[in-house]
C-alpha cells in the first residue's frame, strides 16, 4: 500500500460536514488524472494528519506500513521566512524526524519541492490563464483591503488561501458540481477550472511517478 500523508487535517473537515480537504482530493484527482491504473483505497490512500507537527502521531501506522512494504509518502508545505520555515529549513527538520521517530518515507514540499511556498501557491499556478481576471480582480480587493487597515480601523487583510477560494466557487459550476464543492470537492478533474497537465506539475508527476510505476 502507498499511504500519502498530507497536512490538511481531514477528520477535522469531517466533524464540519465535509467530506474531505482541497489537498486530499487534489492528491486524489492528480493520481487518477495521471496514475490511471492506480485504484484509491486498493493501492493508496491519502491520510490528513491535522498540521504540520503531528506526523508523530502517525508513527505506528508509518512504521506498520514499512514493515509490510509498503511505501510512505509525505506531502507537506515548505511554507517561508514568514512563519518559521522555508524549502530547506523544512526539509532538514522532517527529514531528522525519520531518525527521532524511527519512521521512513519520502518527501515532496509543496509547491513544486524546490521552492518556498505552500499548497495555495501551487494552485494559484495551476488556474486557467483565461481566468486570470478572477485573480486580478481579488487581488485589487485585497490591496484595498490593506490599504484600509492603515486607518483606525484594523481589517483582516485576504490572502492566497482566500483567493483561491473565491477563484473556484467564482466558477459556474452545475447543481451537482456545487453541492460537492460544499463537501470539500474542488472538481480538479475539471480542466475548465484547473490545468492537471501544467509543467509547473513537472516536479510532483515526477516525484509520485517513482513509486506509481
Amino acid at each position: 500500500m502507498i499511504r500519502i500523508f498530507i497536512e490538511s487535517g481531514v477528520n477535522q473537515a469531517e466533524k464540519s460536514g465535509k467530506e474531505t480537504t482541497d489537498e486530499k482530493d487534489f492528491v486524489e484527482k492528480f493520481i487518477q488524472h495521471h496514475f490511471p491504473k492506480y485504484k484509491l483505497s486498493e493501492d493508496y490512500e491519502v491520510l490528513g494528519t491535522g498540521g504540520k507537527d503531528k506526523l508523530h502521531k502517525f508513527q505506528t501506522i508509518l512504521q506498520e506500513n514499512s514493515f509490510n512494504g509498503g511505501t510512505n509518502l509525505v506531502i507537506y508545505d515548505a511554507d517561508s521566512r514568514l512563519n518559521g520555515g522555508g524549502y530547506s529549513r523544512r526539509r532538514i527538520h522532517y527529514n531528522a524526524q525519520k531518525a527521532t521517530l524511527d519512521i521512513d518515507f519520502d518527501l515532496f514540499l509543496w509547491p513544486n519541492n524546490h521552492s518556498d511556498g505552500d499548497f495555495e501557491t501551487m494552485l494559484l499556478q495551476i488556474t486557467l490563464p483565461k481566468r486570470k481576471g478572477l485573480i486580478d480582480c481579488f487581488n485589487q480587493y485585497a490591496r484595498r483591503i490593506k490599504r484600509m487597515s492603515r486607518g483606525k480601523i484594523k481589517y483582516n487583510v485576504p490572502g492566497r488561501k482566500g483567493c483561491i477560494h473565491s477563484y473556484i466557487s467564482a466558477m459556474p459550476m452545475s447543481r451537482d458540481e456545487r453541492k460537492l464543492f460544499g463537501k470539500g470537492y474542488w472538481a480538479f478533474e475539471n480542466n475548465e477550472y484547473w490545468n492537471l497537465d501544467t509543467k509547473y506539475l513537472q516536479p510532483l508527476k515526477e516525484f509520485l511517478g517513482k513509486y506509481f510505476v
